[in-house]
Parts: C-alpha cells; structure tokens; sequence
C-alpha cells in the first residue's frame, strides 16, 4: 500500500504542512510571551502558623489585587471579552487565572508567571503585581497600626488630663501658700528659726505663721507632688509609645525582595510551530493511510 500510494501520501504530507503553517501562524494563533519575577517575602508578620511565604501567596492571590490588575490595564478589553453579557465576569477570572501563575519554590521563595501576546504587558504586569503586593500588605499593616494608635493616643490624652488637673491644683497651692518645694523650704525654715531662738531677733510671728501654713497644706502638697511626678511619669511612657504608633503608621516599608526581576521577552513561549506541524502532518498522513487501508481495492 505504502509503495503504491507513496505519491498520494507525500501529496498529502506536503498540504498538511502547509495548511498547519498556515493555522499556526500568528493570523490564527496569536503568540504569547511569559515574564517571570522571584521574590521573597520581608517585613511580614505571621498572623498563624503559616510561614512569610505562604502570608505573601495569600496577599498575592486576593482579589484585591487581581480586581486592581483588571482596572489598571483593561484586561476585558486586552482579553478581547465582551462585557455586559451572562458570566462575562466568570470568563475574565477565568482567563486571568489561567494567565497568570503564582506558587511557592523549593527555596520558600514565590515565583510569578504571566503570559500575554505583548511582551510589553507581560512584564508591566508582572511589576504591578509586586507594587499591588506592596500597597495591600502595607494597607493591612496600617489598618492595625491604625487600632494601636488611637489607643495610644486614648491612654496618653487621659493621662495628660490627669496631670494637668493635679498641676492645676498645685499651682493654686503655690500662690496661695508660696509652697514651690515642699522639703527645701521646710528645710530652711526650721534651720532659720531655730537660729532665732537661739540667738534672738527677727520676726518669730513671720516665721512661726509659715511654719504653722507648711504643717496645714505640706501633707497635700507632698500627695500631689508625687502624684504629679507619676502622671508625669506615666504620660511620658504613654507619649514614647505614641511615637511609636505613629511611626508605624508613617512608615514606607517593601514586602519583597526581587531575586528575579521581570524582564520584557524576546521570544515567544506559544505556540510551538514546529511541534504543531509535526503533529498536524503526522496525524493527517496517519488519517490518509488508515482511509486508504479501509477503502475496498480496485
């Protein structure tokens, strides 16, 4: 059969390579391009028992990004997808998904993947994902940061509320009294007096009216002094952590290191020509033969 209907089979051969040529080219088949990026994950705090790296797949797979992808490069419209009909979201997820790949290495590093006919779009959108990463895990860490703050800010207020209404109270002391420190004055008020007695002079009356003012308002003033010392104390605690706080919320932090950065293709990963006519060819003189096989002889 083979020696009889080598010149049909080669017939055969020659218009399935052609037409296979035809059909794989890019009026057919549109070629697609892959960028690549390795990272690893960096100033991420684990809410379970999960590792940093799976906490960055997480961030990396929400929809959060995926939604902000979609905006930022039309992809309905680069997807060539009609909007506005039934499941036409289904079907852009669907052909995200597919062109898009995110897993973990061997190495605990995240390797993206994304594949696109422009080059150009592959590697753009391999960037945005890492920059998407970065605002949505420091979006996350300020949200609580944001919590601890006006706790924070709670605690210190109500402890300066606390400290001011005792301040107040010893300013009133103080020029009521002329009480400024408690142990100095009485310090020097007893050595002064004693000094009149032994000696003699001087205004006893004066000195004994101070004394006799310490002996009423010095328990209180001593309270309230330390009182103050406390608050003053404590606020100054609460303040530092206030600081603390803010920081946290200002602060401009990355989340990945890039071990591979996304570089723009100059190659297409699809398709495959050679393997398409290969298989297109073999597969039509494969179907030629059997027909021939199954005809009835002459």
């Amino acid at each position: 059969m083979l020696r009889r209907k080598w010149k049909l089979l080669g017939l055969v051969a020659v218009l399935a390579i052609v037409i296979t040529m035809i059909l794989s080219g890019p009026t057919f088949i549109r070629p697609r391009f892959v960028s690549r990026a390795v990272v690893y994950p960096v100033n991420l705090t684990s809410y379970s028992i999960e590792t940093r790296t799976d906490q960055l797949l997480q961030l990396l797979e929400s929809n959060s990004i995926r939604d902000s992808l979609i905006a930022v490069f039309d992809l309905a419209r680069h997807y060539r997808l009609k909007p506005g009909v039934p499941g036409a979201k289904f079907n852009l997820y669907n052909e995200f998904n597919e062109r898009i790949t995110i897993g973990k290495t061997r190495f605990e590093s995240v390797e993206i993947e994304v594949i696109d006919e422009s080059p150009d779009t592959a590697q753009a959108i391999v960037s945005e994902m890492l920059n998407q990463v970065n605002l949505l895990a420091r979006r996350l860490q300020r949200e609580k940061s944001y919590e601890v703050l006006a706790i924070a800010k709670r605690a210190m207020n109500h402890e300066r509320a606390k400290l001011d209404s005792v301040e107040a109270k010893l300013k009133v002391m103080r020029q009521e009294s002329g009480l400024l420190a408690y142990e100095s004055q009485t310090e020097e008020l007893t050595k002064g007096y004693v000094r009149m007695l032994t000696r003699g002079g001087g205004d006893r009356t004066k000195v004994e009216a101070m004394i006799a003012e310490l002996q009423k308002t010095g328990g209180d003033f001593r309270q309230l002094t330390a009182l103050s010392d406390l608050f003053r104390a404590n606020y100054d605690k609460l303040l530092s952590e206030h600081e603390r706080a803010v920081n946290d919320v200002t602060k401009e932090l990355t989340y990945v290191n890039v071990v591979v950065h996304p570089e723009v293709p100059d190659r297409k990963m699809y398709p495959i020509r050679w393997l398409i006519v290969a298989i297109g060819t073999a597969s039509a003189v494969f179907l030629a033969f059997v027909l021939l096989l199954m005809r009835k002889p002459d």
